[in-house]
Protein backbone atom coordinates (compact mmCIF):
# COMPACT_ATOMS: atom_id res chain seq x y z
CA UNK A 1 0.00 0.00 0.00
CA UNK A 2 1.27 3.24 -0.98
CA UNK A 3 2.30 5.91 1.13
CA UNK A 4 -0.33 8.95 0.59
CA UNK A 5 0.92 12.29 1.63
CA UNK A 6 -1.70 15.11 2.15
CA UNK A 7 -1.88 18.64 3.14
CA UNK A 8 -3.88 19.63 6.06
CA UNK A 9 -7.03 21.94 5.75
CA UNK A 10 -5.83 24.62 8.57
CA UNK A 11 -8.75 26.02 8.48
CA UNK A 12 -10.12 25.55 12.23
CA UNK A 13 -9.59 27.88 14.95
CA UNK A 14 -6.77 25.78 16.78
CA UNK A 15 -4.61 26.15 13.31
CA UNK A 16 -4.86 29.43 13.51
CA UNK A 17 -4.96 30.13 17.32
CA UNK A 18 -1.42 28.20 17.81
CA UNK A 19 -0.19 30.06 14.70
CA UNK A 20 -1.05 33.57 16.04
CA UNK A 21 1.08 32.41 19.18
CA UNK A 22 4.09 31.19 17.69
CA UNK A 23 3.72 34.85 15.51
CA UNK A 24 3.61 36.70 18.67
CA UNK A 25 6.91 34.88 20.12
CA UNK A 26 8.61 35.46 16.61
CA UNK A 27 7.41 39.25 16.62
CA UNK A 28 8.81 39.47 20.64
CA UNK A 29 11.62 38.22 19.65
CA UNK A 30 12.12 40.69 16.72
CA UNK A 31 11.56 43.48 19.13
CA UNK A 32 14.23 42.16 21.33
CA UNK A 33 16.78 42.35 18.39
CA UNK A 34 15.65 45.17 17.20
CA UNK A 35 16.33 46.86 20.79
CA UNK A 36 19.28 45.35 21.17
CA UNK A 37 21.26 46.11 18.36
CA UNK A 38 19.63 49.47 17.55
CA UNK A 39 17.94 50.36 20.46
CA UNK A 40 18.87 51.47 24.50
CA UNK A 41 18.46 47.06 25.61
CA UNK A 42 21.92 45.74 26.28
CA UNK A 43 23.21 42.14 26.72
CA UNK A 44 25.57 40.43 29.34
CA UNK A 45 28.28 40.32 26.42
CA UNK A 46 31.61 42.07 26.65
CA UNK A 47 35.04 42.22 25.14
CA UNK A 48 35.73 39.06 27.00
CA UNK A 49 32.11 37.33 26.13
CA UNK A 50 31.63 37.92 22.50
CA UNK A 51 29.49 34.78 22.85
CA UNK A 52 26.43 34.23 24.54
CA UNK A 53 23.32 32.48 24.48
CA UNK A 54 22.66 33.39 20.88
CA UNK A 55 25.59 32.25 19.41
CA UNK A 56 24.84 29.14 21.88
CA UNK A 57 21.67 28.57 19.20
CA UNK A 58 23.70 28.50 16.41
CA UNK A 59 25.38 24.69 16.85
CA UNK A 60 21.72 24.05 18.67
CA UNK A 61 19.79 24.60 15.94
CA UNK A 62 22.32 23.37 13.49
CA UNK A 63 22.07 20.35 15.49
CA UNK A 64 18.14 19.87 15.36
CA UNK A 65 18.41 20.53 11.57
CA UNK A 66 20.83 17.54 11.34
CA UNK A 67 18.98 15.56 13.38
CA UNK A 68 15.50 15.55 11.61
CA UNK A 69 17.76 15.47 8.26
CA UNK A 70 19.47 12.16 9.35
CA UNK A 71 16.25 10.55 10.97
CA UNK A 72 14.62 11.41 7.02
CA UNK A 73 17.24 9.47 4.96
CA UNK A 74 16.94 6.14 7.27
CA UNK A 75 14.52 5.07 4.82
CA UNK A 76 16.87 5.50 1.72
CA UNK A 77 20.08 5.11 3.50
CA UNK A 78 19.70 2.08 5.34
CA UNK A 79 16.38 0.99 3.62
CA UNK A 80 14.35 1.11 6.76
CA UNK A 81 11.19 1.33 4.76
CA UNK A 82 8.90 2.02 8.24
CA UNK A 83 10.29 5.20 8.37
CA UNK A 84 9.28 6.78 5.24
CA UNK A 85 6.12 7.92 6.26
CA UNK A 86 8.35 10.63 8.00
CA UNK A 87 10.69 11.11 5.65
CA UNK A 88 9.33 14.68 4.57
CA UNK A 89 8.17 16.01 7.56
CA UNK A 90 11.57 15.56 8.96
CA UNK A 91 13.11 16.42 6.00
CA UNK A 92 10.94 19.92 5.77
CA UNK A 93 11.81 20.79 9.35
CA UNK A 94 15.52 20.16 9.07
CA UNK A 95 14.97 23.15 6.16
CA UNK A 96 13.40 24.73 9.07
CA UNK A 97 15.56 24.23 11.38
CA UNK A 98 18.74 25.52 9.18
CA UNK A 99 16.69 28.77 8.45
CA UNK A 100 16.76 29.23 11.78
CA UNK A 101 20.26 28.67 12.52
CA UNK A 102 21.14 31.14 9.65
CA UNK A 103 19.51 33.40 11.23
CA UNK A 104 20.85 33.40 14.26
CA UNK A 105 23.89 33.78 12.88
CA UNK A 106 22.93 37.18 11.29
CA UNK A 107 21.75 37.71 15.02
CA UNK A 108 24.59 37.21 16.44
CA UNK A 109 26.80 39.87 13.42
CA UNK A 110 25.13 42.27 14.79
CA UNK A 111 24.72 43.98 11.10
CA UNK A 112 22.46 41.49 8.31
CA UNK A 113 25.10 43.03 5.82
CA UNK A 114 28.08 41.64 7.75
CA UNK A 115 27.06 38.22 6.29
CA UNK A 116 28.16 39.48 2.90
CA UNK A 117 31.81 39.29 3.93
CA UNK A 118 31.79 35.88 4.93
CA UNK A 119 30.23 34.95 1.37
CA UNK A 120 32.42 37.29 -0.96
CA UNK A 121 35.97 37.00 0.89
CA UNK A 122 36.60 33.11 1.27
CA UNK A 123 40.00 32.14 3.29
CA UNK A 124 40.77 28.73 2.67
CA UNK A 125 42.46 28.83 6.54
CA UNK A 126 39.27 29.82 8.64
CA UNK A 127 36.82 27.31 9.81
CA UNK A 128 34.65 30.26 10.04
CA UNK A 129 34.85 30.43 5.78
CA UNK A 130 34.29 26.79 5.56
CA UNK A 131 31.31 27.00 7.91
CA UNK A 132 29.75 29.80 5.75
CA UNK A 133 30.01 27.19 2.74
CA UNK A 134 28.89 23.93 4.38
CA UNK A 135 25.55 26.01 6.15
CA UNK A 136 24.69 27.63 2.81
CA UNK A 137 25.18 24.27 0.59
CA UNK A 138 23.34 22.26 3.43
CA UNK A 139 20.04 24.29 2.62
CA UNK A 140 20.34 23.64 -0.96
CA UNK A 141 21.20 19.55 -0.28
CA UNK A 142 17.75 19.70 2.12
CA UNK A 143 16.06 21.49 -0.48
CA UNK A 144 16.78 19.54 -3.87
CA UNK A 145 16.17 16.16 -1.40
CA UNK A 146 12.73 17.47 -0.44
CA UNK A 147 11.93 17.99 -3.92
CA UNK A 148 13.28 14.88 -5.10
CA UNK A 149 10.32 13.57 -2.30
CA UNK A 150 7.51 15.33 -3.37
CA UNK A 151 8.37 14.78 -7.35
CA UNK A 152 8.56 10.79 -6.38
CA UNK A 153 12.11 10.03 -7.91
CA UNK A 154 13.10 7.03 -6.24
CA UNK A 155 16.41 6.55 -7.29
CA UNK A 156 17.40 9.97 -7.08
CA UNK A 157 16.02 10.31 -3.61
CA UNK A 158 18.05 7.16 -2.27
CA UNK A 159 21.22 9.47 -3.98
CA UNK A 160 20.31 12.65 -2.37
CA UNK A 161 20.03 10.76 1.10
CA UNK A 162 23.08 9.86 0.82
CA UNK A 163 24.72 13.18 0.08
CA UNK A 164 22.44 14.30 2.95
CA UNK A 165 23.01 12.01 5.59
CA UNK A 166 26.91 12.96 4.21
CA UNK A 167 26.68 16.64 4.61
CA UNK A 168 24.58 17.02 8.09
CA UNK A 169 27.78 14.76 9.00
CA UNK A 170 29.99 17.45 8.04
CA UNK A 171 28.12 20.68 8.57
CA UNK A 172 28.10 19.43 12.20
CA UNK A 173 31.69 18.30 12.66
CA UNK A 174 32.70 22.09 10.88
CA UNK A 175 30.44 23.49 13.86
CA UNK A 176 31.92 21.02 16.33
CA UNK A 177 35.45 22.23 14.78
CA UNK A 178 34.80 26.04 15.51
CA UNK A 179 35.47 25.44 19.25
CA UNK A 180 37.28 22.06 19.09
CA UNK A 181 40.35 23.58 17.24
CA UNK A 182 40.87 26.66 19.27
CA UNK A 183 43.57 25.94 20.83
CA UNK A 184 44.68 29.17 23.28
CA UNK A 185 40.97 27.74 25.36
CA UNK A 186 41.47 25.14 27.32
CA UNK A 187 37.70 24.67 28.21
CA UNK A 188 37.25 24.28 24.49
CA UNK A 189 40.13 22.35 23.02
CA UNK A 190 39.31 18.92 22.41
CA UNK A 191 39.40 16.70 19.11
CA UNK A 192 35.92 15.02 20.53
CA UNK A 193 33.94 18.28 20.06
CA UNK A 194 33.43 17.16 16.44
CA UNK A 195 31.89 13.89 17.13
CA UNK A 196 30.53 14.94 20.21
CA UNK A 197 28.29 17.51 17.95
CA UNK A 198 27.01 14.82 15.85
CA UNK A 199 26.00 12.75 18.36
CA UNK A 200 24.22 15.90 20.31
CA UNK A 201 22.02 16.78 17.17
CA UNK A 202 20.87 13.44 16.26
CA UNK A 203 19.83 13.10 20.00
CA UNK A 204 18.73 16.15 20.57
CA UNK A 205 16.59 15.98 16.84
CA UNK A 206 15.40 12.81 17.24
CA UNK A 207 14.31 13.51 20.89
CA UNK A 208 11.91 16.97 19.78
CA UNK A 209 11.14 15.50 16.16
CA UNK A 210 9.39 11.99 18.15
CA UNK A 211 7.27 14.45 20.56
CA UNK A 212 6.51 16.45 17.14
CA UNK A 213 5.23 13.53 15.19
CA UNK A 214 2.90 12.64 18.35
CA UNK A 215 1.39 16.30 18.77
CA UNK A 216 1.27 16.85 15.06
CA UNK A 217 -0.64 13.19 14.43
CA UNK A 218 -3.09 13.94 17.43
CA UNK A 219 -3.79 17.36 16.23
CA UNK A 220 -4.55 16.43 12.74
CA UNK A 221 -6.63 13.77 13.59
CA UNK A 222 -4.33 11.31 11.46
CA UNK A 223 -3.53 7.96 12.57
CA UNK A 224 0.02 7.02 14.17
CA UNK A 225 0.99 3.89 14.56
CA UNK A 226 2.86 3.90 18.30
CA UNK A 227 4.81 1.37 17.47
CA UNK A 228 6.81 3.62 15.18
CA UNK A 229 7.63 6.11 17.99
CA UNK A 230 8.78 3.53 20.41
CA UNK A 231 10.97 1.93 17.54
CA UNK A 232 12.58 5.15 17.19
CA UNK A 233 12.26 6.00 21.22
CA UNK A 234 15.20 2.38 21.35
CA UNK A 235 17.54 4.57 18.38
CA UNK A 236 16.34 7.56 21.21
CA UNK A 237 18.07 5.65 23.75
CA UNK A 238 21.14 4.22 22.19
CA UNK A 239 21.80 7.66 20.99
CA UNK A 240 21.63 9.54 24.42
CA UNK A 241 23.89 6.51 26.31
CA UNK A 242 26.25 7.14 23.81
CA UNK A 243 26.38 10.58 24.42
CA UNK A 244 26.63 9.89 27.76
CA UNK A 245 29.51 8.21 27.62
CA UNK A 246 31.60 11.01 25.27
CA UNK A 247 30.56 13.80 27.94
CA UNK A 248 32.46 11.65 30.77
CA UNK A 249 34.68 10.99 28.76
CA UNK A 250 35.33 14.18 27.94
CA UNK A 251 35.42 14.88 31.65
CA UNK A 252 37.72 12.40 32.83
CA UNK A 253 40.08 13.09 29.59
CA UNK A 254 40.61 17.55 30.86
CA UNK A 255 40.83 15.83 34.74
CA UNK A 256 43.53 13.85 34.07
CA UNK A 257 45.51 16.98 32.06
CA UNK A 258 47.59 18.98 35.36
CA UNK A 259 47.37 22.19 34.18
CA UNK A 260 43.63 21.82 33.89
CA UNK A 261 43.11 21.33 37.48
CA UNK A 262 41.41 25.08 38.00
CA UNK A 263 39.65 24.97 35.38
CA UNK A 264 37.75 21.42 35.73
CA UNK A 265 36.91 22.60 39.70
CA UNK A 266 35.24 25.56 37.87
CA UNK A 267 33.01 23.73 35.23
CA UNK A 268 32.26 20.59 37.05
CA UNK A 269 32.79 20.69 40.78
CA UNK A 270 31.82 24.51 42.05
CA UNK A 271 27.99 24.51 42.71
CA UNK A 272 27.82 28.37 42.80
CA UNK A 273 29.13 28.47 39.18
CA UNK A 274 26.12 28.00 36.67
CA UNK A 275 27.83 26.00 34.64
CA UNK A 276 28.10 22.80 36.97
CA UNK A 277 24.44 23.04 36.94
CA UNK A 278 24.34 22.69 33.51
CA UNK A 279 26.71 19.61 33.30
CA UNK A 280 25.42 18.06 35.84
CA UNK A 281 21.25 18.48 35.38
CA UNK A 282 22.16 17.73 31.71
CA UNK A 283 23.90 14.17 32.70
CA UNK A 284 21.08 13.67 35.47
CA UNK A 285 18.01 15.19 33.82
CA UNK A 286 18.79 15.53 30.21
CA UNK A 287 20.33 11.61 29.52
CA UNK A 288 18.96 9.70 33.53
CA UNK A 289 15.42 10.82 33.19
CA UNK A 290 14.68 10.06 29.69
CA UNK A 291 16.73 7.21 29.58
CA UNK A 292 14.30 6.18 31.81
CA UNK A 293 11.63 6.44 30.48
CA UNK A 294 12.15 4.79 27.31
CA UNK A 295 13.25 2.10 29.51
CA UNK A 296 10.85 1.70 31.88
CA UNK A 297 7.75 -0.40 30.56
CA UNK A 298 4.99 1.96 31.98
CA UNK A 299 6.42 5.00 30.32
CA UNK A 300 7.99 3.24 27.37
CA UNK A 301 4.77 2.52 25.59
CA UNK A 302 3.47 5.80 26.38
CA UNK A 303 4.01 7.96 23.40
CA UNK A 304 3.14 11.00 25.84
CA UNK A 305 5.60 10.11 28.18
CA UNK A 306 8.20 9.83 25.15
CA UNK A 307 7.60 12.63 24.05
CA UNK A 308 8.21 14.68 26.99
CA UNK A 309 11.28 12.79 27.67
CA UNK A 310 12.36 13.70 24.06
CA UNK A 311 11.66 17.39 24.87
CA UNK A 312 13.52 17.63 28.08
CA UNK A 313 16.55 15.99 26.23
CA UNK A 314 15.99 18.76 23.87
CA UNK A 315 15.78 21.52 25.92
CA UNK A 316 18.99 20.20 27.87
CA UNK A 317 20.49 19.84 24.95
CA UNK A 318 20.60 23.70 24.91
CA UNK A 319 21.92 23.72 28.33
CA UNK A 320 24.83 21.73 26.82
CA UNK A 321 25.69 24.90 24.62
CA UNK A 322 25.93 26.82 27.25
CA UNK A 323 28.07 24.86 29.09
CA UNK A 324 30.39 24.38 26.22
CA UNK A 325 30.67 27.46 25.37
CA UNK A 326 30.73 30.24 27.58
CA UNK A 327 33.45 28.39 30.50
CA UNK A 328 35.75 28.71 27.53
CA UNK A 329 35.01 32.16 27.76
CA UNK A 330 34.77 33.24 31.27
CA UNK A 331 37.71 31.20 32.25
CA UNK A 332 40.74 33.23 31.64
CA UNK A 333 43.62 31.93 28.83
CA UNK A 334 46.77 30.61 30.10
CA UNK A 335 48.77 32.87 28.52
CA UNK A 336 51.89 31.88 30.40
CA UNK A 337 51.58 27.98 30.59
CA UNK A 338 52.97 27.02 34.89
CA UNK A 339 52.48 30.95 35.52
CA UNK A 340 49.45 32.39 37.32
CA UNK A 341 49.40 36.67 36.26
CA UNK A 342 48.95 38.85 39.20
CA UNK A 343 50.01 42.03 37.94
CA UNK A 344 47.85 42.79 35.12
CA UNK A 345 45.32 45.64 35.21
CA UNK A 346 42.92 44.11 33.61
CA UNK A 347 40.36 40.94 33.84
CA UNK A 348 42.27 38.72 31.47
CA UNK A 349 43.25 36.91 34.47
CA UNK A 350 40.17 36.46 36.45
CA UNK A 351 37.22 34.74 36.13
CA UNK A 352 34.40 37.01 34.41
CA UNK A 353 30.53 36.81 35.02
CA UNK A 354 27.97 36.00 32.45
CA UNK A 355 24.55 36.24 32.73
CA UNK A 356 22.13 36.31 29.70
CA UNK A 357 19.26 39.27 29.75
CA UNK A 358 15.52 38.81 29.39
CA UNK A 359 16.83 40.65 25.68
CA UNK A 360 18.95 37.74 24.74
CA UNK A 361 16.51 35.10 26.00
CA UNK A 362 13.60 36.63 23.77
CA UNK A 363 15.85 36.77 20.89
CA UNK A 364 16.50 32.96 21.44
CA UNK A 365 12.96 31.91 22.13
CA UNK A 366 11.45 33.53 19.23
CA UNK A 367 14.24 32.17 16.77
CA UNK A 368 12.86 29.13 18.00
CA UNK A 369 9.43 29.83 17.19
CA UNK A 370 10.64 31.01 14.14
CA UNK A 371 11.14 27.00 13.43
CA UNK A 372 7.53 26.08 14.55
CA UNK A 373 6.21 28.56 12.78
CA UNK A 374 7.69 28.12 9.57
CA UNK A 375 6.44 23.72 9.87
CA UNK A 376 2.88 24.86 10.75
CA UNK A 377 2.60 26.82 7.33
CA UNK A 378 4.45 24.11 5.99
CA UNK A 379 1.84 21.66 7.02
CA UNK A 380 -0.76 23.76 5.29
CA UNK A 381 0.96 24.94 1.93
CA UNK A 382 3.01 21.74 1.05
CA UNK A 383 2.21 17.69 1.16
CA UNK A 384 4.52 16.57 3.82
CA UNK A 385 2.41 14.72 6.53
CA UNK A 386 0.75 11.06 5.54
CA UNK A 387 -2.78 10.46 6.04
CA UNK A 388 -1.38 7.66 7.99
CA UNK A 389 1.52 5.99 9.17
CA UNK A 390 1.36 2.78 10.22
CA UNK A 391 4.34 -0.62 9.79
CA UNK A 392 1.95 -1.69 7.33
CA UNK A 393 1.76 1.31 4.75
CA UNK A 394 5.17 0.97 2.69
CA UNK A 395 5.33 1.93 -0.70
CA UNK A 396 7.10 -1.29 -2.80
Amino acid sequence: MAIEFKKINGDSPGYFAIVLVFAAVVAIGAISYLANHFGNAPDDMSQRVPWGIVNGAIPYYIGLSAGSLILSALAGVFNIKKYKVFSRMAAFLAIAWIVVAILSIVMDIGKPLHLGGATLYFNLTSIFSWNAFLYSSYFVVCAIYLIAMFEDKQTATRILAGVAVFWAVMVHSGTGAIYGYIYSRELYHSVLLPPLFIVCATSSGLGLLMATIYLTFKYTGRKLDPDLVRSLSKVFLGLILILAYFLVDEMFEKGYMPGLQRAIHFVFLDPSQSIFWCFWLLLIVGIGLPAFIVVYPRTGRDLRWLSIGGIIHAAMIYAERFYLIVPGEVFPREYLPGYTMTSLNTLEGSIVSYTPTPIEWAQVIGLFAVGYLIFLIGLKVFAILPEEATEEVIEE
